[in-house]
């Protein structure tokens, strides 16, 4: 049950302090464009750009990106890194400190021996959850994982919440994709 899971269902339960609660996917997405929840928002821009995390308190971002090396393929010693864009600080990159790379939003990567070029990689918050970083034919990056229980590359995710204590208070967390095999969008409302 805990594969079924999507990405930032369990950051709720390890990063914002979630407690027993059910968890409530909604399937329906209609997309005509930029999502509602990111209107006013910051893009990032950077290079080989796999998926961002942004909240609705502040619109410091979470970037992961794909590193490469010189053939422009998949750093086998390091596939993704991951940073944030302080929007608030005139967008400037900054270093995940030790404790978020820890407990948060670090990454420990393997290659996936059966296809070259292709990563599995677990974020630290949720270890349990797989992810899988490889690139299209012109050396498009993308991250494939589960969103509403469809096979889909994931894009941004968007996390409502008030941040008042320690810990933000989250009300509830927006998973967006698409669906690998038909292309659609693909969307997940959770709440804590």
């Amino acid at each position: 049950m805990v594969k079924q899971f999507t990405l930032l269902m369990l950051f709720g339960f390890i990063i914002f302090g979630f407690t027993k609660s059910t968890f409530v996917a909604n399937t329906t997405f209609e997309s005509t464009g930029e999502d509602s929840v990111f209107n006013g928002y910051p893009i990032p821009k950077d290079d080989h750009m796999l998926f961002y995390i942004q909240k609705s308190f502040n619109q410091n971002t979470v970037v992961y990106c794909m590193n490469h090396n010189e053939k422009g393929q998949i750093d086998a010693n390091n596939p993704v890194n991951v940073f944030w864009r302080r929007y608030q600080e005139d967008g400037r990159k900054r270093d995940l400190t030790q404790i978020e790379k820890t407990f948060g939003y670090g990454v420990k990567a393997k290659p996936l021996k059966t296809k070259p070029n292709t990563y599995i990689f677990s974020i630290a918050a949720i270890k349990d959850k797989q992810f899988i970083v490889t690139q299209t034919d012109d050396l498009k990056p993308h991250v494939i994982t589960t969103i509403d229980n469809k096979t889909a590359v994931i894009k941004r995710v968007f996390i409502k919440a008030e941040h008042i204590k320690l810990l933000p208070k989250v009300f509830y967390i927006e998973v967006f994709g698409n669906d690998i095999k038909t292309k659609k969008p693909v969307y997940e409302r959770i709440y804590p």
